[in-house]
């Protein structure tokens, strides 16, 4: 009775100026970023269907080498979803915060009309050489699109536990009486997690809580709830045995790839080799419905992740840890797990080839860029009083063609010598090791490159931070 009532058209206005408020205060924020941002986005329909929203965040890596995160819109999309409707609707939205010439990539999820919208943006907004790292599929809901493939394949096996689980949910009086079958047999009555497709991982979640209590629930099943037509035995339990190991893996990597204030994207590449190489373990499996269902999964594997998208690629190099050298031994690794369905493997030394021209093609682009601006503040941190007196014009001519000379000699000097440099990393340091704050120690041996990176490594590799 003492809280005093606000009447809610007080609200609906004190809201909008929180609203607007904040709006002005990021517009400002990125106005004064040196380096572009990262978008995640998604589009999803209310439970009736009725109405539609699109969300849209925001990512970077600022100045302290922390990720900043910010929500840019969250607007009703009632219009048909059309790859024109969505990059419209973009770009309005990114005109209204002036980051239309200021994002690096976005990440979308799998539907086609997403994919679609890409080419309009990249039209509209002229992302760095040419759009080539412009375009991130969702990696997690990549995974479960291969999951759900690989489950078709043993339907027969999954679906009866399933059911039982969801009858279960559905009948309040038969839970109550698992409760008491649980408390009779000396067992803590459970809640099982629910199998939703859409949902990641959630059959891996649903097979995991029922191992300990397997015997019980067909027990249960069997002499409890003989009306439901649901019948379990213990060996339907086998197979899932083996299949939560593989589901496992997709697991941990959809678990480790959703982070929102961590990097991702130098994570890809060494999930990617855990997938190919549950693949290799039980591809000769003696079960023929265990090796259908890896078939199943390996073959809308290949389509995605056959040839390794180049953001993946370049950002696993900026990892100190591993840089080409790595790479070239996870690309060896992977293709030789995976023994690929198609016959037409690339070779890894071709890859680390295309992975260093574009390295190469997007460093010359920030030296462009960034080239003058470090070198004038490197320039004006090391000029001493000595330097400021006059010189004769022989002696100027001189410096500029030395100068000249240098800067067209090595233009790429800090990528190479990133490259060709060894660090060492204790075995507590690689335990330990973060690779933002390992680049924040080394922006001014890189200062170029640590530009470069800071916009590779905000880039989200999947769509959780706006969902």
């Amino acid at each position: 009775p003492a809280i005093r009532r606000i009447p809610r058209n007080t609200l609906k206005r004190t809201i909008h100026k929180l609203v607007a408020t904040q709006k002005k205060e990021s517009i400002k924020e990125f106005a004064s970023l040196d380096n572009k941002v990262s978008l995640c986005s998604d589009i999803w329909s209310d439970h009736w269907q009725s109405c539609s929203y699109m969300g849209i965040t925001c990512h970077w890596i600022d100045n302290e080498w922390n990720i900043q995160k910010r929500l840019l819109a969250y607007r009703c999309f009632n219009d048909p979803h059309t790859a024109q409707n969505i990059s419209h609707l973009m770009f309005i939205i990114l005109e209204e915060y002036c980051l239309t010439s200021k994002f690096f990539s976005i990440s979308f999820d799998n539907a086609s009309a997403n994919t679609c919208s890409i080419d309009g943006l990249i039209r509209m907004c002229q992302p760095s050489i040419g759009g080539k790292f412009f375009h991130i599929r969702c990696t997690c809901h990549i995974f479960n699109l291969c999951v759900q493939d690989g489950l078709k394949s043993i339907e027969r096996y999954i679906k009866p536990i399933r059911s039982a689980i969801h009858y279960l949910w559905t009948h309040p009086q038969v839970m109550k009486q698992w409760g008491k079958f649980c408390k009779l047999n000396d067992m803590r009555a459970k809640w099982f997690a629910r199998d939703v497709p859409t949902r990641w991982n959630s059959m891996y979640k649903l097979l995991l809580s029922t191992f300990e209590y397997k015997d019980l629930l067909c027990g249960f099943f069997g002499k409890i709830v003989q009306s439901s037509n649901i019948y379990l035995y213990s060996n339907q339990w086998n197979i899932c045995t083996t299949i939560c190991e593989i589901l496992k893996v997709f697991n941990d990597a959809t678990d480790q790839l959703s982070g929102v204030y961590y990097p991702t994207c130098h994570l890809v590449v060494t999930h990617l080799c855990n997938v190919a190489c549950i693949f290799s373990e039980h591809l000769n499996s003696n079960d023929p419905a265990l090796i259908e269902c890896i078939i199943s999964m390996k073959t809308k594997w290949e389509k995605y992740y056959f040839n390794i998208p180049d953001i993946f690629l370049c950002a696993i190099v900026l990892d100190p840890r591993l840089k080409l050298d790595g790479l070239d031994e996870l690309l060896t690794l992977y293709y030789d797990s995976l023994d690929p369905i198609t016959d037409a493997c690339p070779y890894s030394f071709m890859i680390i080839l295309s992975v260093r021209n574009s390295l190469t093609e997007i460093y010359t682009e920030y030296n462009e860029k960034y080239g003058s601006k470090v070198a004038t503040q490197a320039q004006q941190h090391t000029t001493s009083s000595s330097t400021t007196s006059r010189l004769s014009k022989a002696q100027n001519l001189i410096r500029d063609r030395r100068k000249r000379s240098r800067e067209s000699s090595s233009s790429n000097l800090e990528l190479e010598n990133y490259l060709t440099t060894t660090f060492e990393f204790s075995a507590a340091a690689e335990d330990m090791f973060d690779i933002l704050r390992w680049w924040a120690q080394k922006t001014q041996v890189y200062p170029i490159l640590s530009l470069m990176t800071k916009e590779i490594l905000a880039c989200h590799v999947s769509t959780v931070a706006v969902e």
